[in-house]
């Protein structure tokens, strides 16, 4: 086994753990919700710090959910040009789309930087549950640096159709 291949597949597991970790923000976003929603109009007593539970999980769920889309190539995409253009060319475009991808979301994880330090350095603390502020920056940087390395991933890995989720057997988006 080759040691791509190896760094394929580890990739591969380090992108179903941030999947899996967006799904249980997401589930427990939802269940935040109704159970604020309940207790508010049942009987009265709105769930203590709910806003920021919610902003926290949804933030957890966006940054962690990146990872695995890029790296199945299941982005939003307009396939205007690949239906007319050689493969070759589709998966020149491919990784010229991945370096994009790389470059955008690398400035947005050095954009994030400085207002990280701004919360640990000023010591800010969540409205509601008074929780340090840098611990939810460090959980978006966590999860946006798995998406660069699925930019990565997407840069150095040829593009094959039939090897995506999405597009593999029909029964895709399409």
């Amino acid at each position: 086994m080759s040691s791509r291949y190896r760094l394929g597949r580890l990739l591969d597991v380090l992108f179903a753990i941030e999947l899996a970790i967006a799904m249980l923000a997401l589930f427990a976003m939802m269940l935040v919700v109704v159970a604020d929603v309940f207790m508010r109009y049942v009987f009265n007593a709105p769930i203590r710090g709910s806003y920021d539970m919610v902003g926290i999980l949804l933030v957890i769920m966006v940054s962690f959910g990146f990872a695995r889309v890029i790296a199945d190539r299941a982005e939003i995409v307009i396939d205007l040009v690949d239906s007319f253009v050689p493969a070759s060319v589709a998966r020149g475009l491919s990784v010229i789309a991945g370096i994009g991808g790389g470059v955008v979301l690398g400035f947005i994880f050095w954009a994030m930087i400085g207002p990280a330090k701004s919360a640990y350095a000023y010591g800010d603390r969540s409205l509601e549950l008074n929780l340090p502020v840098w611990t939810i920056w460090v959980m978006a940087l966590l999860g946006l640096s798995g998406a660069m390395l699925a930019s990565l991933r997407v840069m150095f890995v040829p593009w094959d159709p039939g090897s995506s989720p999405v597009h593999g057997d029909g029964s895709g988006f399409e």
